[in-house]
This record gives structure tokens, sequence and C-alpha cells, in this order.
């Protein structure tokens, strides 16, 4: 049989005859061809379709998982905006203030009460008219320590209104108040991760410590422009949290402590997290490691350790001073002991704060340069008083833990503003440290070579 298939495209090309063979090979290539198609657009659609759900799956673990470098805000918006109720527990007599503040609620508790001291020049010389405009200290304790008193009168005696309290969860006395928060059990610092939020120690110490600056800053006498924190040891890895999360302060001291907890090198508090599981270890580091929020402050910072320190060792304390973006001046001193007295009665911590919050002119010096090779060292230093001496402080000594390293010194020349130093073969680490006419010491970075 002969068919006629009209080609309606080419109309004057007549008539194309086909047979019955033809005719069955054009419809079966033709559904060959159309099968392909869909196929294809099928496959297209497919893979659009998986590009999509894998962009949504992508967006939704963004939301959920922060970046490394995002901080991990367990607080909230109201860490800065509460001002705790409190009440003077002390009498009227009394220069250095007793008083109790509300913290946040612990396990079964709704709240917690916090115990704290408080002066200022007029409650500790019975005389309220020195007490107008004043600075502000909030004084955090390390590990082991309690709210200070003595600390608490001698930065009142430097003309500060001060708050020093307790993160332990006890009275002036040491003694649990019936409504403490947690204790600072060093292992349950970490441990404490895997139990609910108001459970754990970090949470509350941070916590209570801005709801301290919050309340010293709702006083009358104070000047709300000018307030500064410093810590030691754990106070000072309270400081260095704080002074990222509250840009209220204008100058910050984290004495020995520093973030980077999860740094390998000498072991330290990595220990600790590593015998946490995976997930609760990259947990408490999301939540709780300085290195997630000082690099958001606005502080002038004053760095303070020593290189041998037992806790923080100093590749933890030199990564987290450089996330400050703001001007940091150092004072580092290879045997530095680690203490509470030690780490706060350092003559330089009140001229610092006496220039960023009293207005002082002097200003400690600080190096604007260090350049150096491989032999020799050249550095510039910023000082309106004469530099009386200079030092090379150096180690030649690789042992981990870093407290073990031994430490030698060469003295520096000074020229004026200039400090030169021939570096000894086999260094591994130095630093130079200066002292001025005032007697105020302060140094270089470390610097590892």
């Amino acid at each position: 049989m002969i068919h006629q298939l009209q080609n309606n495209s080419l109309p004057n090309e007549g008539v194309i005859q086909l047979n019955t063979c033809q005719l069955s090979y054009i419809r079966t290539k033709r559904f060959a061809i159309e099968n392909d198609f869909i196929a294809s657009v099928i496959q297209s659609f497919l893979f659009v379709l998986f590009a999509l759900i894998t962009s949504l799956s992508s967006l939704s673990a963004q939301q959920v998982i922060p970046k490394a470098n995002e901080p991990n805000n367990v607080w909230g918006s109201k860490l800065l905006t509460t001002i705790p109720k409190y009440r003077i527990i002390s009498d009227d007599t009394a220069g250095v203030k007793e008083l109790i503040y509300e913290g946040a609620g612990y396990g079964n508790l709704p709240k917690t009460e916090v115990f704290a001291y408080y002066a200022t020049p007029g409650t500790i010389n019975h005389n309220a008219s020195p007490d107008k405009n004043l600075p502000a200290i909030v004084f955090v304790h390390g590990g082991g320590g309690k709210a200070f008193r003595e600390f608490a009168f001698l930065w009142a005696q430097r003309g500060y209104a001060v708050i020093a309290m307790d993160l332990a969860g006890n009275g002036k006395d040491g003694k649990r108040l019936p409504l403490g928060g947690p204790d600072q059990d060093p292992r349950k610092k970490f441990t404490n991760i895997d139990s609910a939020l108001n459970q754990q120690w970090v949470y509350h110490a941070v916590y209570n410590v801005a709801l301290a600056h919050s309340l010293i800053l709702s006083f009358k006498e104070v000047d709300k422009n000018n307030t500064g924190i410093t810590g030691i040891s754990w106070g000072g890895f309270l400081t260095s949290i704080s002074a990222g999360l509250d840009n209220r302060y204008n100058a910050a001291v984290p004495v020995y402590g520093c973030g980077f907890y999860f740094d390998t090198a000498g072991v330290n508090y990595w220990a600790n997290l590593n015998k946490l599981s995976k997930s609760s270890s990259e947990r408490w580091i999301k939540q709780y490691d300085p290195s997630n929020f000082i690099g958001q402050s606005k502080a002038k910072f004053l760095w303070i350790t020593g290189a041998k320190d037992q806790h923080f060792n100093p590749s933890m304390f030199s990564r987290t001073y450089n996330e400050v973006v703001s001007q940091s001046i150092f004072r580092l001193i290879p045997d530095m002991p680690h203490g509470h007295y030690e780490g706060a009665t350092p003559t330089e911590i009140a001229a610092f704060m006496n220039h960023y919050l009293k207005n002082d002119p002097y200003q400690l010096p600080y190096f604007e340069s260090v350049n150096n090779n491989s032999t020799s060292i050249t550095a510039l230093v910023n000082t309106s008083e004469e530099i009386v001496e200079a030092t090379l402080c150096f180690t030649k000594d690789k042992t981990l833990p870093f407290e073990k390293r031994v430490w030698e010194t060469l003295p520096a020349n000074v020229d004026g503003k200039k400090v030169t130093a021939q570096l000894p073969d086999g260094v591994v680490m130095w630093m130079i440290d200066i002292k001025d006419s005032k007697g105020m010491l302060v140094s270089s970075k470390y610097y590892f070579q």
C-alpha cells in the first residue's frame, strides 16, 4: 500500500510517496525522539529539583549551626538591659558595703542571689561629697576566689566606684547562700555543658558580671560613660568574654586568663575539653570560648601574664590578644607568679585605668613598631617618659608545657625612644620589657621564631 504524506512545511515540494515499511520506520523513529525529549525534560527537572533541595538544606543548616567564628550568644538581648534588684545587707557605717543582687534562675530556683562588695571614695571615708561622676570598676575573681573586700577597698582608694561579686554562689563568709547559683568546681565548668543552660557555671558567671555592671551604672554617683573591667585567671577568661559582649566598657585588663581553650600547645585546658564527647566539646567552644567574642570589643586592653604561667600558656594568650582590633598594651614577665594578689596589685593596672577612665594625661608606654630579623631587633616606643631600662627576655627551650621552659635575659640598648638588641642563636620565643622613669613596666608582644 502506498501512503501519501503531505509536507505542510514545504507546500511547493509536492507529495512524498512512502510505502508501509518506510512509514513504520518513521513512526518508530518519531516515538523514540519524543521519548528522548521527554526523558531530557524529566532529567532537567530532577536536576533543578535536586539543586533546590540541596540549597534549602544548606540554608537550614546555616541557620541552625553557627559558623566557627560566630559567637553563640546564649545570654540573649536582655544581658545588657537588665538592672537587677538588690539590697544592702551591711550597716550604714561600713566603708565597704555588702549587698545582694538578683541573678538568673538555677535549676528549680526561679532566681538566684549574688553577693558583692561595693565601695566608693565616699563610703570608705564616710564622706559622700567626693562621690560625683565617679569612674567605675567591675572586679572579677578567679578560680578558687571570692568577692574580695580588700580589692574593692583598693579601687575606692584610687578614686573609683567598684563592685566585686562572688561567682560561686557564696556569701562573704564563703558559705553557700540559700539561693546561690552554681559553684565553681573546675570539672563542672566543662562537664555541665551537657546540663540545662541555667545549670552551667559559665552561663551564670558571664550573666552575673553583666548584671553587676548594669547595677553599678544605675547608681547616681557613677559616670555611665567611664567603666572598666579587670579579672584574674578565670576572671580574665570572663573579662575577655564580657568585654566582647558588653561594649559599655572603655577599658579592660585580663590578667592571666584568655581564650583559645582548644589550643593544644602545652595541653592546659585542652585536656578538659578532650574528656568531653566531640559534640559536647564543640558546643562548649561555641558557647563559651572567649575567642568567639573578644574581637567585637571596642575597649582598650592591657594584657598581663607570665610567660611560664601554668594555666594559660603563651600560645593561648597571644592568639587571644591578636583578636583585638583596638590598641593593646602588654606587661609580660617570664616568672610572674599566678595568684589573686599578684594579679590584682600591679601598679600598671591603675595607671592604665586612670588614663582611659579619669583622663590622666600619663599613658603607659607602648611599642609602636618592632622590626627583627634572625639576629637583631629594633623597636620604637611611644612614651612621654624616659625609658630607664630595657631587657630582652628570651628562651631557647622548646619544652612543653610552657611553664617548664628556661628563660634568660640580656640588657637591651636604649637610644631615646628606640630600643635595640642582638638576638642570640637558637632563640624560639622572646619579648622586650622596658621600664620608664615612673617605674612602670611594659612589654612588646610575644614573638615566636
